[in-house]
């Protein structure tokens, strides 16, 4: 498997030298894989027309990601749905209707380069396929070369911070109501987009072609828009991306229901009240209460009916954002059987509408505003929680707590900011933060490097140099593992805790027919050494994991670790 891998590496390697030599650019990244998929002749679980579909679906991918005539790109979502209804009704042959509806141009024999076409580097799925006709395989192949050696614009396009642009592929998203064949197309464009855009898709990609196959009767035989929903949403778990969401519409899933305030976790098989989202929101529950059943339904299978549309990252984060969702409501207040101090017994959890919480949660924010939200623990300690700190109020944060022997930053949180200036008061030194990488839009499926533009600040001549202890865990994702690796240039720092989410980069938004988006991992992220952390997270220094022992207690073991931690040190 390593012998493949690396081989597979250097070949991409190879393919990028030898393309991006043709490029008149200064301002190219390094190419580090591409993203390739498998031919179906293996899948014997497909039958005939749902084998000729996939194929339908990789040949138009193709064709419109590929493609920089604009009228080609507007037009061939229309041309996908006329040749799937054709298709369905048994009307026409699927290599007739490639050349003739999808505007597949015919082979010139005249413009061919077999040197360069020989370096295509995902062929092996046209020329392998045994549905696709020798004729029209000269000719995609010729269409995809001809396509790289056109630096024009696609349908997708670069911003100049990097991230990916999908707004002139949103066909019929402004329309309500779908069919049949634009479902179809819906799920076309959400397998194509993975696979040539989606930074993460070699985890993924050996079975990519099963994904098509299950989705498929999902998306097209849905009986109304939620199921279509439903299925998209079963899409996106797919990814194991903890980024991803889908909305309908202009509302979320949360738009008009009923909230819990309770931070859950579910460890050993058991369901843990760990803490609260906001603190002046009462609850009936109090840190180390064990959920068994809610509203008279065991919690294990409320949480089971929950896995298989929610995308999680690993098994824990997944545990994590499905925890989240136990206690949403349409009514406010939900029932709740419970183990408190090894008593069975039954309590009403009165909910918070989502906007009353929201208005909460940014009082909370806007009364931080200027305000010290540091404080000092177990005697000489400073304590920050990076969900509180932002660039208005760091500074008298810092100088309550400036003169501690230590300093503990919670980066169990998301964080308000990405800034990163508030270092300039830490001894810190010169420390590479990851590198960042995406999908070359000229070359759909080709990953490169990109500028990453965050610079530790230099620090103060009276900085602090006492140790600094960053906690983490699973709720340190996305922008809080950025936070976390440009922090870990303080000198005299050391992470303790547990893994972090292993969800990390911007976000991509994708545009479906029926008003529905998704989102998903847009840009790739790599430690300085340039391994990946995506599914996996970022292991601390010293690890601490919470135990079914403290969780009952209502304990938080890594907070305590930390104070003795720093108090053995010092």
């Amino acid at each position: 498997m390593k012998i493949k891998f690396f081989f597979g590496i250097l070949v991409s390697v190879l393919i990028g030298i030898f393309f991006f030599s043709k490029r008149n650019t200064t301002k190219e990244g390094t190419v580090l894989f591409y993203n390739n998929i498998p031919d179906i002749i293996s899948d014997s679980s497909a039958v005939g027309k749902e084998k000729e579909l996939l194929e339908l679906c990789k040949i138009w991918g193709a064709i419109k990601y590929h493609s920089s005539d604009r009228d080609l790109m507007l037009s061939s979502d229309a041309s996908l749905i006329k040749v799937y209804e054709k298709i369905m009704a048994g009307k026409a042959d699927l290599n007739h209707l490639i050349s003739r509806d999808l505007q597949l141009p015919a082979h010139n024999k005249s413009e061919a380069r077999q040197s360069y076409i020989g370096f295509l580097p995902d062929k092996n799925w046209i020329e392998t396929s045994g549905i696709i006709n020798p004729e029209n395989k000269k000719n995609l192949i010729e269409f995809i070369a001809a396509s790289y050696r056109n630096s024009g614009e696609r349908t997708v396009t670069a911003e100049n911070n990097g991230e990916l642009n999908f707004e002139d592929d949103s066909l019929f998203f402004d329309e309500s109501k779908t069919t049949p064949a634009k479902r179809f197309l819906s799920l076309c464009k959400l397998w194509n987009i993975t696979r040539y855009y989606y930074p993460y898709f070699q985890t993924i990609s050996g079975t990519w072609n099963e994904v098509f196959f299950e989705m498929l009767p999902l998306f097209i035989n849905a009986k109304n828009e939620q199921a279509y929903y439903a299925a998209v949403q079963l899409f996106g778990s797919r990814l194991m991306d903890s980024h991803v969401a889908v909305k309908m519409g202009d509302s979320d899933e949360y738009e008009g229901k009923y909230v819990g305030n309770v931070v859950l976790k579910t460890i050993e098989g058991r369901t843990f009240v760990k803490g609260f989202i906001i603190n002046s929101v009462q609850s009936a529950l109090k840190k180390g209460d064990e959920i068994l059943a809610i509203n008279g339904q065991d919690v294990i299978l409320v949480q089971d009916s929950l896995k298989r549309k929610t995308s999680g990252s690993n098994d824990i984060v997944l545990s994590r954002d499905i925890n989240r969702l136990l206690l949403l409501s349409k009514k406010k207040t939900v029932q709740l059987e419970i183990t408190r101090q090894n008593r069975m017994m039954t309590v009403q959890e009165h909910l918070t509408h989502i906007n009353t919480a929201r208005e909460a949660e940014e009082k909370e924010y806007k009364n931080n505003a200027g305000k010290a939200v540091s404080k000092i623990i177990d005697r000489n300690i400073g304590y920050i929680r990076i969900n509180d700190i932002f660039s208005g109020n760091f500074r008298v944060s810092f100088e309550k707590i400036r003169q501690t022997k230590a300093i503990i930053f919670d980066l169990r949180a998301y964080p308000n900011e990405i800034a990163v200036d508030f270092l300039k008061y830490f001894d810190t030194r010169p420390f590479q933060t990851m590198n960042l990488y995406r999908a070359d839009v000229i070359y759909p499926g080709m990953m490169r490097t990109i500028e990453n533009e965050m610079h530790i600040p230099d620090s103060k001549k009276d900085a602090y140099t006492g140790p600094v202890v960053l906690l983490i865990n699973e709720y340190t994702q996305s922008q809080g593992e950025s936070m976390l690796l440009a922090m870990k240039s303080i000198k005299n720092s050391v992470t303790l805790g547990d893994y972090t989410a292993g969800t990390n980069g911007n976000v991509m938004v994708i545009k479906l027919p029926g008003k529905t988006k998704i989102r998903m991992s847009g840009i790739g992220v790599l430690l300085p050494d340039n391994s990946t952390t995506q599914r996996t997270g970022i292991r601390p220094d010293i690890l601490i994991q919470e135990n079914s022992a403290s969780l009952l207690r209502g304990e938080d073991i890594q907070l305590k670790e930390a104070i003795n931690y720093i108090n053995k040190k010092l």
